[in-house]
């Protein structure tokens, strides 16, 4: 094993002890079940986010924001890993908004509280905040509901991770789609380093298997 990879696999052990923790959305509603989590691949992060939404239907039931994807990297590359959890069937992708060259540090979720006997939405739309700029950026959901409070990871932290809450749809009766977000937020050691002014990256993910 030479001196770089060996460096790489110290670095990388150590990196684990740095705890990530998760940012989610306070539970204004409740419907559907919890997807899959899906993470950036190790030492990227989210640096640009796009909704799907279902267009205001007037008189139609209405399910606003269905689905989010966090594109971990330049979300003009091709190449770029695109991760969500569960899709939403209603509506579609909208643009792509970007906080490259920097880095998804935060969010903030509009949602409609129950509507008893009215029409439901649950969450509407996204306020991205990114490291790099002390303004946000808000997607392109619907209006309905109120803004929640910002949540944001602490300062040598970055979103890299994402689990999503949707109600499936529920054919003639009362949809809503998407209802909360978790976003996991990792601690920027585990992607570079430098090596006798090389810059590191590593390309393995963890625990390791030594056998």
């Amino acid at each position: 094993m030479n001196l770089r990879n060996f460096v790489l696999i110290l670095f990388g052990l150590a990196a684990t002890a740095n705890a990530d923790f998760n940012i989610t959305s306070p539970q204004i509603t409740n419907w559907g079940s919890w997807g899959r989590f899906q993470r950036c691949p190790f030492g990227r992060y989210a640096q640009a986010f796009q909704l799907k939404t279902e267009p205001h239907r007037i008189t139609g039931d209405d399910t606003a924001l269905n689905a989010i994807r966090l594109f971990c990297g330049d979300p003009n590359q091709p190449d770029t890993a695109v991760i969500s959890s569960t899709v939403g069937l209603f509506g579609s992708w909208g643009r792509v908004f970007s906080c490259f060259p920097g880095y998804l540090s935060g969010f903030q979720m509009r949602v409609e509280e129950p509507q008893a006997t009215g029409d439901d939405t649950a969450a509407n739309n996204i306020r991205g905040f990114c490291r790099n700029t002390p303004t946000y950026l808000e997607g392109d959901g619907l209006g309905f509901g109120s803004w929640g409070p910002q949540l944001n990871c602490t300062r040598n932290h970055a979103i890299c991770g994402i689990q999503t809450q949707v109600e499936p749809s529920r054919g003639s009766d009362d949809d809503t789609a998407l209802n909360n977000v978790l976003m996991e937020c990792c601690d920027f050691a585990q992607s570079q380093f430098t090596l006798n002014g090389e810059v590191l990256e590593a390309d393995f993910d963890f625990p390791l298997n030594f056998s």
